[in-house]
């Protein structure tokens, strides 16, 4: 999951020609960032989920956050060897500590049934049948906690070759096959929780040059609740925070169209979205990024991510470590200090004095 920032082409060469009219910069107020943005907990922590929770409301978002779950060998935090399947994992004492303080947390979930197979092989039918399975035990076992849950997969134009897309859709909708089935029998059980799915994507659609597994993959795909855009593309390296706040109230209105018009689901996330804070310290163009998504209905929006990565490296060899809102001794970085300055409430406003007390 190595993230990069200098993507070399900006929203508005994207859609060139498009026409938007924007009044003004809006700013969304604190409550409305602690309703709808989260972090991204991945990659090396400063301590375990217990620590990673913590720092996250320490910066006041305490209502949504994203983490990853499934084998060892991708990422865990508390141990890269074990490769139980999704059930058993999120019975784990860490796990289970995380899923319960937040009452939205979306999961970029991967099964061991399937061993990342399909990324080389199409899945036969006991493969497909064993991920079916153990997505469904899995959306069993997030039901028992109260609150919502998002089943996601991380950006499938970076998940899949494209010579793989066929095999990757088949294993994409065996997932959806099992999440619905367990949704239905939590449901019968009386589990309090609430599991949705989401697709994530990098391309939209009218992308020049780059093919889209929104336009290609996700408009076959049954039983899907979200849709998530990884936002990277659509940050334009060179854009100053008016130009990003254009760029993100156009996002949702294309994307919703398109899926108005391929009946998925029009309910949005920005599944990722970031930059580097020793480039941009005070973070306005992730403040126009939020506010543009939040003014323009997007559900959630998730910021990459809680600590900074020392050795990370962009996919030109340069320095990619600086995305965190901490650093790894868990200080604020200035970008952590930005989000916690936006989060935090108003003091509330002092009792106005009687006539009789003056």
């Amino acid at each position: 999951m190595k993230k990069v920032w200098n993507r070399s082409i900006s929203a508005a060469r994207v859609w060139a020609g498009a026409w938007l009219f924007i009044c003004g910069l809006h700013a969304a107020t604190p409550a409305d960032y602690r309703q709808r943005v989260g972090v991204y907990v991945w990659g090396k922590l400063a301590g375990g989920l217990e620590a990673a929770a913590d720092d996250i409301r320490r910066l006041g978002a305490d209502r949504a956050v994203r983490v990853s779950v499934g084998p060892g060998t991708s990422w865990d935090p508390l141990d890269t060897k074990d490769n139980s399947p999704l059930d058993v994992k999120v019975r784990r004492a860490d796990y289970r500590a995380f899923l319960a303080a937040f009452p939205v947390v979306m999961l970029t979930a991967y099964d061991s049934a399937s061993a990342e197979k399909y990324k080389r092989v199409r899945l036969d039918a006991q493969h497909l049948a064993a991920t079916r399975d153990e997505f469904r035990r899995f959306t069993l076992e997030l039901a028992k906690t109260p609150g919502r849950k998002i089943v996601s997969n991380w950006e499938f134009e970076n998940d899949c070759k494209v010579e793989q897309w066929a095999s990757c859709e088949e294993y994409y909708q065996a997932r959806l096959d099992g999440i619905l089935e367990g949704r239905k029998q939590a449901r019968a059980a009386g589990s309090p929780g609430e599991v949705l799915s989401a697709f994530e994507f990098t391309i939209v659609p009218g992308f020049k040059g780059r093919r889209s597994g929104l336009v290609e993959v996700a408009t076959k795909l049954k039983g899907l609740d979200y849709l998530s855009y990884s936002s990277w593309w659509s940050i334009g390296w060179d854009a100053d925070a008016g130009r990003v706040y254009k760029d993100f109230a156009f996002v949702p209105a294309l994307l919703r169209d398109f899926a108005t018009s391929h009946k998925l689901p029009a309910r949005l996330i920005i599944g990722e979205f970031g930059e580097y804070w020793d480039v941009h310290p005070k973070a306005e163009r992730m403040r126009a990024l939020m506010n543009a998504s939040i003014d323009n209905g997007v559900e959630y929006l998730f910021n990459w991510v809680l600590y900074d990565q020392p050795g990370n490296k962009d996919e030109w060899g340069r320095d990619a470590s600086h995305f965190g809102k901490y650093a790894l001794d868990r200080s604020l970085t200035p970008q952590g200090r930005a989000f916690r300055r936006w989060f935090a409430a108003p003091a509330p406003a002092a009792p106005a004095k009687s006539a009789a007390g003056r």
